[in-house]
């Protein structure tokens, strides 16, 4: 029984281990294939609020919170668009 617990204890330490190295290995080929972004000393974007409804954006079809989305009028609806972009493929 005690040799049991034992080879289960150095089973997952070896699971762990491995999977560490893995982990390291998968890091440094993402920096060699420049998927990682580098670390930016300047300032850094606001998060989206949490929560809200979503808006389809009618020329992309993206959804976007309520409260990000840029919007524009049309005969006393309100159009949701998720960039000035989109707003202005729907002027168009």
């Amino acid at each position: 029984m005690f040799r049991a617990l034992v080879y289960i204890l150095i089973s997952l330490l070896l699971l762990t281990f491995i999977r560490s190295v893995i982990g390291l290995i998968m890091k440094a080929m993402g920096e060699l294939m420049g998927t990682s972004a580098p670390p930016s000393s300047g300032p850094q974007p606001k998060a989206a609020p949490q929560g809200g409804e979503l808006k389809l954006d009618p020329v992309c079809g993206t959804y976007i919170p309520e409260a990000t989305a840029t919007t524009m009028k049309v005969r006393g609806e309100t159009i949701y668009f998720c960039s000035a972009a989109c707003r202005d493929k729907y002027k168009a």
